[in-house]
């Protein structure tokens, strides 16, 4: 069964089909790759996307030097895929160590079938949250392991630092986790003043190493754009339409993982009408309890931390993902251990029936995505003698136009076509262009005015090209 787990995690992470819907992320990476062939630092730094160091924008630059447009495609989802794929084993290794296979088994099984870890700006989608949520996982993977071997606090700092230069302060709940486990297994006590300073030399190091590179190419420019944009904008006001109120993770964490919470309740129910005290290791070692606190922090503070930040996006609390599985499996295993034979056979039914459940979803996004006719309508041109045209969008004067990065990504891969800015009059006055105009904005009038004819056309909208 755990093998058939770790095999669902690395198929779903080696195979991309599904919707287009995913490739914003995605398309940030791949937009810094072709800006690479001309002068790759000083493109990220005009328009560096997000303001975020970005490891994975700098592999991407590697991979797409070096490697056609197909294979950079390819090997970006494969390098969102490998990181999964370890964030499954690092999981499945630890939780066996400590909790045993059982535990071990239900944890891969629940992380195998999570919609939103797999399907949504992570594993499957080439985005560089993959690569963060792994990251994550190792440095309090690492922090855990410390307590009975010192050395893996310099992995949990390293981890931390390679985590920070991903996703920039997205990272502080590690910091912040780190230190209220300091705290609240008081650690000072042990004496291991030395290794903890030493853990953050490792933290330190690689971020200071960077920030020095950067701040030789622009002085302080992109440190304020990062401190003043990402941290401190994002936190306090909602940008980007991005809003939310304070129940807007709980209920994604509810449209995604909704059975396995479920589950995850069932047993506790279950687990005190039979006198089973979950999480509790009377007789065993105590350091199996710090674990526990490690893992529920983890869980809370993502949590709390997004949850007062005022820009909501579904996709900032994806690290809570490998301890609420791991969580479930802890329960489920000690449920099995203790309880009777009719808990059992519930805990199977129940394993088995969300398992299935997600599974089913999971298949059917994966052979029946949702199509984006927007991103179709540009594909149409692949085959057409518009190589390298530039592409406008026609917007009325009460929008503003705005091109989204996976229609940028699907311009460019499609025919090397070239959105720009400036709208029909921009168009209008320069040669080999191209006018994407949506189907509510069209109008005949439009097409007689200009002297337009239409070079494609679907349900979303039009291609327009003048008359020769």
């Amino acid at each position: 069964m755990c093998k058939i787990s770790m095999q669902m995690v690395m198929q779903r992470g080696f195979t991309w089909r599904g919707s287009h819907d995913n490739l914003f992320g995605f398309a940030k990476s791949v937009t810094a790759g072709r800006l690479a062939k001309e002068s790759w630092l000083q493109r990220l730094h005009v328009k560096p996307l997000i303001a975020r160091i970005q490891i994975e924008f700098l592999c991407g630059i590697n991979e797409f030097i070096y490697c056609n447009t197909l294979h950079f495609f390819l090997a970006k989802n494969m390098m969102s895929g490998i990181c999964a794929t370890l964030t499954a084993v690092a999981i499945a290794l630890f939780v066996k160590k400590r909790f045993g296979s059982m535990a071990a088994i239900v944890s891969l099984l629940a992380l195998s079938t999570s919609t939103q870890y797999l399907l949504n700006h992570c594993a499957r989608t080439g985005d560089a949250d993959s690569l963060f949520v792994f990251f994550f996982t190792l440095s309090i993977l690492s922090l855990l392991a410390a307590r009975r071997q010192t050395r893996w606090l310099y992995a949990a700092g390293l981890a931390c630092s390679l985590a920070f230069l991903t996703k920039s302060w997205h990272a502080g709940n590690i910091l912040l986790i780190m230190v209220l486990y300091f705290l609240i297994t008081r650690q000072w006590e042990s004496g291991r003043w030395r290794a903890w300073w030493r853990a953050a030399l490792t933290f330190v190091v690689p971020v200071l190493a960077w920030a020095f590179a950067r701040y030789h190419y622009d002085g302080f420019s992109f440190f304020k754009q990062m401190i003043g944009y990402d941290l401190l904008l994002r936190s306090t006001r909602p940008i980007e339409g991005h809003i939310g109120d304070e129940t807007y993770y709980g209920i994604i964490l509810v449209h995604f993982f909704f059975w396995w919470l479920a589950l995850l309740v069932g047993i506790m129910v279950i687990s005190y009408m039979q006198g089973v005290r979950l999480l509790a290791f009377e007789g065993t070692d105590h350091r199996l309890k710090e674990d526990v606190i490690g893992i529920l922090l983890w869980i809370c503070v993502p949590l709390l931390m997004f949850t007062i930040a005022k820009t909501k996006i579904r996709w900032y609390i994806l690290p809570v993902y490998p301890p609420l599985c791991m969580l479930i499996g802890i329960c489920a295993s000690q449920l099995w251990r203790k309880g009777t034979w009719g808990a059992r056979g519930l805990l199977l039914a129940g394993l088995l029936f969300v398992a299935s459940f997600y599974e089913t979803n999971i298949q059917h996004y994966i052979h029946h995505p949702k199509p984006n006719f927007e991103l179709a309508l540009l594909q149409q041109t692949a085959q057409m003698p518009v190589h390298g045209y530039e592409l406008f969008m026609y917007h009325p004067l009460h929008e503003k136009g705005r091109w989204p990065q996976n229609a940028v990504l699907t311009a460019e891969l499609a025919n090397d076509l070239k959105p720009r800015h400036g709208g029909l009059k921009t168009f209008l006055h320069t040669s080999r262009s191209l006018l994407l105009v949506k189907k509510a904005w069209f109008s005949k009038q439009l097409e007689h005015k200009y002297h337009l004819s239409v070079l494609a056309s679907n349900r979303w909208g039009y291609i327009l090209e003048k008359h020769a």
